[in-house]
């Protein structure tokens, strides 16, 4: 029953990420994700709880299969993150607010993103790991030359999705213990 609420939840969330990232557009800062938050706030607070859920519960489910529990920690710092990303104004006029935004937002997508990583690290999923590790590289590097774009914000979150779909459902392993 887990495995079905994920599936069915991760698809839901990529849906309303997609549907929500058209309303700016995919290209252009103005696509970007906090932007399109200005005009609807209460979309944007929607778009940060589903993707936030979506994506600790896929970790939570992998992190089952280990013995490991340091995702906890790392999660509601993730979490902390995002409240800041959804609570505060990514506004330039209102310096305070527009900077915790940046540094929730920043927080949420690198502490969220090395979560994954180590997950199939410590499972050893070295393919999973490999791409994972591929895919956050890429997408620093495509924002630092693009800048914000709806497409380089979901582009490591709906791959992180897919990678953590494949991990939890199709990847059936023992338990890896800890040595």
């Amino acid at each position: 029953m887990k495995k079905v609420f994920n599936a069915v939840l991760i698809i839901i969330t990529i849906l309303y990420s997609i549907w929500y990232a058209g309303l700016g557009g995919f290209v252009g800062n103005k696509g970007a994700l906090s932007k399109i938050g200005l005009e609807h706030p209460v979309l944007f607070a929607i778009w940060g709880i589903l993707t936030y859920f979506s994506l600790a519960y896929s970790i939570a489910l992998g992190f089952r299969k280990t013995k490991y529990i340091f995702y906890i920690p790392l999660l509601t710092l993730s979490f902390v993150g995002m409240v800041l990303t959804l609570t505060c104004e990514f506004d330039y006029a209102n310096h305070t607010q527009y900077v915790l935004h940046c540094i929730g937002s920043l927080g949420f997508s690198v502490i969220t993103g090395i979560c994954v990583f180590l997950l199939f690290l410590v499972s050893r999923a070295r393919v999973l790991a490999v791409t994972c590790g591929i895919i956050l590289i890429t997408d620093l590097v495509l924002l630092i030359i693009f800048k914000e774009t709806a497409i380089i914000e979901l582009f490591p979150i709906i791959s992180g999705y897919i990678l953590l779909f494949i991990f939890n459902h199709i990847r059936e392993k023992s338990k890896v213990e800890i040595k």
